[in-house]
Parts: C-alpha cells; structure tokens; sequence
C-alpha cells in the first residue's frame, strides 16, 4: 500500500500543523505525513460535547503522539454553549471553532500550512450536500485554500474511506470509533453518507462517487478559467475596491459571477447566492442602503462609486 502514501499531494516540504481527532483518517494522515518526511505538529480540539469518550480521544492521540515523538497540543472548547450563544448548530460551531484553534495553533508553532483529512467519499458528500443546499453548485473542496495568512491542505482528497481503512489495518495501526458517525440523525452529513449516497448507488446501480468527484473537478476548472479572465477585467481600482462604473455597465450574470469572486477574494466564507445577490444590490447610487452584512461578521459597503468589504475587526 506504499502507493497510497505516495499519492498524498499539495503537501509542502515545511512543517504543517495536522488536525488530529483520532479517528482513522486523521490517524492515517499522521502516520503518511510522517512516512512522507514532513514535519508534523498534532492539535487536537476536546469539543466537550461526548464527555468520557472525548476524553478518550485525547488521550489516545496524546499517547499516539508520544510514541511516534511528534510534538501534540490539546485545547478544549465548549461548542455547546457557544453553539447556544450565537444561535449556531453545534455542527457549525464546532467546525468554526477548529479552525479557529487550528490557525491560532499554527501561528503560535510559526507553521503557515494546516493539514486536514478530509478524503474522497467525504468530498463527494461534501458535493451532494452543496447541491441540497442550493447556494454553492457543484462544488466540493478544495485541496489548497490560502485563508488569512493560512494554507488549508486537504492532501488526502484523491484517496477512498475504504483505502485509507485498508491501509491502516495493514500497518497494525488502530484508531478511534465515534459512535456519532454511525448515527443518521446526528448530523446532516451522516444523513448523506449513511443514507443517500448508498441509495443512489443501488437506484444507479454502481458507484456514484467516481461521478461526483469528476463533476467537482470539472466545475473547479470551469471556476478557476472564470477567475483568470475576471483578472484580465477592470473590476478594481488599485486600491483593491470593486470599480462599480466598469461593474454596473455589465450583463447581471456577470457582474454577480465578479461579486461572488471579489467576496471569495476577500475571504468571506460560507458564500451564498443570498449574499451574492445582497451585495449586488447596493451597488447603485439610487439603493437604499450602501452596506449589507455578510457571513463571518464581514460587511459590504459602497462609498464614492466604489465597494469595498470590510472585516470583523473593522467593523
């Protein structure tokens, strides 16, 4: 199964910081990034959400750690208050937290890269699950995203759940069992997973994540050859303002395609269809309003024919 380690791609020769739950993904990611000779910092967020069986995780993973003398951090955080006091799913919480811890993790260890292990059958629920939602299209992750001075690596994007499994067993390497990923009602994605993709490949009658996967990559190509024109395209002064003179004279397909751009450039996330089409409709001077907010506590805002996003600390 050497073959598996050689295929993980997009990691740098530096050292990364790798978000290490103690599940068996993460756990195989650990153990490639080592076969791969990259140096490797383990961080591992305590949710406090599965009392004595989180605690079981972080023990694993710090003895994991010890034995294969990696360097291991462990911080804990309680989503389910915080999930409470913005009015968040815990699911949500607990992902914004992570990344949070992680990138903080990261800076505090001097690392510029975060590795996850996020897999091939995760992106393609990831896909179904954007399709469901109706505001991202056929999109899946990305195996490279540069976020505030971050690069997010999923390295592991190429592999299926059942390799990576096999791959573990060969090695005598165990991991831990999160009971709530066997549970439909846990989690949306859990519904995804569980459910939904097995019945499309039964009414299908063979594997649809090959198909998913390949629909991603295309709209992938299709994203990155619409943003290598956007560049060619006056849409901003050199200040790094969206130029709304040039913007507004154009057809509304394509001034909403340079919005959703400019906010994906801005680092605003979870963007939407909604907060595209919010942003496009302050950009006259006869709207009502000259701002709008955004996801992530980032705010549009249009002053002297330009528009401009401010974020959360500008605010």
């Amino acid at each position: 199964m050497q073959p598996l380690v050689e295929n993980l791609f997009e990691c740098p020769n530096q050292a990364v910081v790798l978000g290490l739950s103690g599940g068996r993904d993460s756990v195989a990611l650990l153990r490639m990034l080592i076969l791969r000779g990259i140096p490797t910092y383990a961080c591992h967020v305590h949710h406090g959400i599965r009392a004595e069986a989180a605690d079981a995780d972080a023990r694993f993973c710090r003895e994991l750690c010890e034995k294969l003398g990696v360097p291991f951090e462990e911080y804990r955080v309680n989503v389910p208050m915080l999930a409470r006091q913005c009015g968040e799913s815990v699911e949500t919480t607990a992902r914004q937290q992570r990344r949070r811890i992680l990138a903080e993790h990261a800076r505090q260890v001097g690392c510029s890269a975060v590795a996850l292990a996020h897999h091939a059958d995760d992106q393609a629920e990831t896909v179904l699950f954007n399709i469901a939602r109706g505001s991202a299209g056929l999109r899946g992750m990305l195996s490279s995203r540069q976020e505030d001075g971050i690069t997010w690596l999923r390295p592991m994007l190429r592999m299926r759940r059942s390799q990576i499994t096999a791959w573990l067993v060969q090695i005598g390497q165990d991991w831990c069992e999160d009971a709530t990923n066997t549970d439909p009602t846990a989690a949306a994605r859990n519904t995804v997973r569980l459910q939904v993709i097995p019945a499309l490949n039964e009414a299908l009658g063979r594997d649809v994540v090959p198909a998913l996967l390949r629909g991603a990559r295309m709209q992938e190509e299709v994203r990155m050859a619409l943003e290598a024109a956007l560049v060619a395209l006056p849409i901003m002064d050199p200040q790094g303002r969206l130029y709304l003179p040039f913007l507004l004279n154009q057809p509304e397909e394509l001034c909403k395609a340079v919005v959703q751009y400019y906010l994906r450039l801005c680092g605003v996330p979870d963007i939407s269809e909604a907060s595209v089409n919010k942003v496009c409709s302050i950009l006259p001077a006869t709207s009502e309003s000259s701002f709008c907010n955004l996801p992530g506590g980032f705010r549009a805002r249009r002053a002297h024919r330009r528009l401009s996003i401010e974020c959360p600390d500008q605010i």
